[in-house]
């Protein structure tokens, strides 16, 4: 009955609004300050573009036939959404950009090698632009990707990234299939069925390297390398920084192999596998795996403290252990922009990711593999391009 009743409601409001739907043009939004003003002492700036599709009907609401939510239409005003959205970009530069201290948890000295400065954020009110088809469901109904390169050609990225160095864009967008629980043929039509990355890359160095198929074909080339992140406006900010987990896992993993032929060092040493590749714990870790946990997306269940040498990691694996659970992370006290941090939804889930990312070898790190110096990991997040054609690897070349 409340499924029935919601399409009724949106069959009435598609019908009273057909013929002159309300068409705003795309927004060049104020950047609000925090934004707008990397981290200070880094050692780095990511230049950033933001862009978010919220399809709308009327102007003042979401276009739920076009994006719902998961498990319900979810009817959301413009205005409410765009505040969520606000307050997820902060707490997203936060995250981000408190990974990069090495160890920051307990090291007050420490700098962030990664300052994010957005320098566009652009407010567009359509659904993305049908692109290619990605995949299939189960009943055989096609999801389309964003139409990348119909989005950039009109928002001329080409001069963002070759003009004003940006490298990375993040888009905020929505879409339905047919295996949603809220689907309902009546009101969500094919054409609108979306499915996007989570980090694509565009490179003309190395072509793609993200958690993507890594198709070179479906993202504009340009001068520079630039990664795109699809993020979902019907999640959080711990969804959208999980996405970048994911990308320091393929990129880091690339320069593995690039150095040493395979990719041990990261996901054996670092991370934590046995010789089969079977994720073991007491190691660092990774996007879905506290040390303590063999579990995916176990970040607040498992309560068994494990010893781990995540805040002492070494390749050898001779650093100083200490029992970790989700207490570990969960009870450090982050600076977040929040006026109350324990009010965050995920917090816990999005401290792991912070905790985990100031772990990684990072400035003035000190770690040694045989008799050789760990480099900045950041470095290939900061300026991927000058890192690879400079031949910089996870361990130094001396």
């Amino acid at each position: 009955m409340k499924k029935l009743l919601g399409s009724v409601f949106i069959m009435m409001l598609m019908q009273s609004t057909q013929g002159y739907t309300k068409e705003i043009p795309p927004v060049f939004e104020k950047i609000d300050p925090y934004l707008a003003t990397p981290a200070p002492g880094n050692l780095c700036e990511i230049p950033v573009v933001i862009m978010r599709f919220l399809p709308t009907i009327d102007g003042i609401n979401l276009d739920v036939s076009k994006a719902p939510d998961f498990w319900e239409l979810g009817g959301i005003s413009l205005e409410e959404l765009k505040a969520r959205i606000d307050l997820f970009d902060k707490r997203i530069k936060f995250m981000l950009e408190e990974g990069t201290l090495f160890r920051g948890y307990k090291d007050t000295s420490a700098v962030p090698s990664i300052g994010y400065r957005v320098v566009e954020y652009i407010t567009i009110y359509e659904q993305t632009p049908q692109g290619p088809v990605s995949d299939h469901l189960k009943d055989g109904s096609p999801l389309y990707s964003p139409n990348y390169h119909k989005i950039f050609e009109r928002f001329n990225m080409e001069h963002y990234v070759n003009d004003l160095g940006v490298k990375e864009i993040w888009i905020w967008m929505g879409g339905v299939n047919s295996d949603f629980p809220c689907y309902d043929p009546e009101i969500h039509r094919p054409e609108d069925f979306r499915n996007w990355w989570e980090s694509n890359m565009s490179s003309p160095l190395t072509g793609d390297i993200s958690n993507s198929n890594r198709d070179n074909t479906d993202l504009p080339i340009y001068n520079s390398t630039y990664t795109v992140y699809g993020q979902n406006f019907r999640r959080s900010h711990a969804e959208a920084v999980h996405n970048h987990g994911h990308q320091l896992e393929a990129i880091l993993s690339h320069v593995n192999h690039l150095q040493f032929g395979n990719t041990d060092l990261f996901w054996k040493k670092f991370v934590g596998q046995n010789k089969n590749g079977d994720f073991i714990t007491g190691r660092a870790g990774w996007t879905h795996m506290p040390p303590n946990t063999t579990k995916h997306y176990d970040y607040t269940e498992t309560m068994t403290p494990v010893e781990s040498d995540i805040e002492d990691w070494t390749p050898d694996n001779s650093g100083i252990k200490k029992l970790v659970n989700v207490n570990t992370y969960g009870k450090l006290k982050y600076a977040w922009p929040d006026a109350d941090p324990s009010q965050i939804p995920q917090r816990v889930e999005s401290q792991w990711y912070i905790y985990w990312m100031q772990n990684m070898p990072g400035h003035k790190n000190g770690i040694h593999y045989e008799n050789k110096d760990m480099t900045n990991w950041w470095l290939f997040t900061a300026d991927w391009d000058k890192a690879i054609s400079a031949g910089v690897g996870l361990v130094s070349k001396d």
